[in-house]
């Protein structure tokens, strides 16, 4: 996998484990087509490799002041379908918005911990400070610290 970004013409690509980012600046809309060929050669490079990529994970996150670059421009998957854009990517686990802050992934730690937290509440009866510490170190405070 060491080869994937060869061939690329400018963009950005990042990889961890399964997880495989491709970015490029769009200044203008000259742009786009250098991205949908950087994605291509990805494409080409995953058949030439027997990879077969998700497309239901693909996702574009569109940031910026130039909203007619975002409302006029798309990129293609390798079967010819439009790759849907979002309003939050998620890259290793955090959410990060098209107005580049993290408030969704911030809104949505702070649901599932007090979810937990409810789950805790309502399961254990005790409130036993030893069992009550460790449920929250081990249930809730993992959630609380996963890419601070």
């Amino acid at each position: 996998m060491e080869d994937i970004n060869e061939g690329l013409n400018g963009s950005s690509l990042s990889s961890f484990a399964d997880d495989t980012s491709l970015s490029l600046p769009i200044t203008s809309i000259e742009d786009v087509p250098n991205l949908q060929r950087d994605l291509d050669t990805v494409y080409t490079w995953g058949s030439r490799n027997n990879m077969v990529f998700n497309e239901e994970k693909f996702e574009i996150l569109r940031h910026g002041q130039h909203q007619e670059i975002k409302t006029e421009t798309n990129l293609l998957k390798e079967g010819g379908h439009e790759i849907s854009a979002r309003q939050t990517a998620k890259c290793l686990g955090a959410h990060l918005g098209e107005d580049c802050t993290f408030h969704y992934h911030i809104d949505e730690t702070v649901r599932r911990a007090r979810g937990m937290a409810g789950w805790v509440l309502t399961t254990f009866y005790t409130r036993e400070p030893k069992i009550m510490l460790t449920l929250w170190n081990t249930m809730i405070q993992p959630l609380l610290d996963y890419c601070m």
